[in-house]
Order: structure tokens, then C-alpha cells, then sequence
């Protein structure tokens, strides 16, 4: 690849948001990027970060921090309508990518497909069992075309 090509790729890459947190209970959580917890793309797109047409990556990482049972792991997206500026009924979004988990560290990347009247999406990980402790790592990225 040549610097040129390399410059437009890396230009055509941004973070949406990040999230970290630590589950140790049968329980989904929810990633929290900031206010508001999920990611708003028409909050994105007016602050420049999101352009519509861009792909969507979620990259999700869960090491295994504490315990050295079997309890498993997952991922999931979720998109949904806004409601007066605010999230409306999430539902489970369409995406390309594994996000089944496992137990010990585990590693999902997958496009999110973004669809008209739903600009919200949510960004979950799911434990079962009460042995071991996961700290999640969530980045959402947004992937321009090149020019």
C-alpha cells in the first residue's frame, strides 16, 4: 500500500465512542459512551464524526480478568428510532460479524447495517454464570468511503 493510499484509508477511519466496564454477574450490561450512554448518528453527523453512508464497525474485547471458570460470554447491537432527542424502543439490529462469545477472553468485530429512521444504537455484553469477571472493551468506528 502506498503512503497515499495508507493517508486515505487512515482519514477515512474515526472513532464514534468507546466504552469500558467490568461484569462479574449473570447479567447484560449495557456500554455507557458518554451522555447519552448510546451512540445518537444524527448527534454524529451534525458534530461531523458520522457521515451518512459511512459503515459501522463495532470491535468488542473481554478478557477473562478474575476467576478461572467457565462462564460464557456474549455480544449483541441493538438500533433504534429517537424519541424526541432521546432513544426509543431498541431492537436487535442487523450485523455482519460473530458475536456469540464463549467463556475465557473473547474477541467480536462486526459491521453494524445502519437503517433509515432508526440512528440510535446500543451496544451490549451478556454473562453467564458467577465464577469470573470480564472487562469489556467496546470501540464503534465509522468508515468512510474513499474519496
Amino acid at each position: 500500500m502506498s503512503e497515499k493510499e495508507l493517508i486515505a484509508v487512515t482519514e477515512n477511519v474515526r472513532v464514534l465512542g468507546s466504552a469500558t466496564f467490568a461484569i462479574n454477574s449473570a447479567t447484560t450490561t449495557n456500554g455507557d459512551f458518554g451522555t447519552p450512554d448510546d451512540i445518537s448518528l444524527e448527534a454524529l453527523a451534525a458534530a461531523g464524526t458520522y457521515k451518512p453512508g459511512d459503515r459501522v464497525l463495532v470491535v468488542f474485547s473481554a478478557p477473562r480478568t478474575a476467576g478461572a471458570g467457565s462462564d460464557a460470554i456474549s455480544f449483541s447491537v441493538q438500533d433504534a428510532p429517537d424519541n424526541a432527542g432521546s432513544i426509543g424502543t431498541p431492537a436487535t439490529a442487523e450485523t455482519d460479524g460473530t458475536l456469540t462469545g464463549g467463556s475465557g477472553h473473547q474477541t467480536a468485530v462486526a459491521a453494524v447495517k445502519v437503517k433509515a429512521g432508526r440512528p440510535w444504537l446500543r451496544f451490549r455484553a451478556t454473562r453467564a454464570g458467577t465464577t469470573d469477571t470480564h472487562q469489556v472493551s467496546i470501540t464503534v468506528l465509522a468508515v468512510g468511503r474513499a474519496a
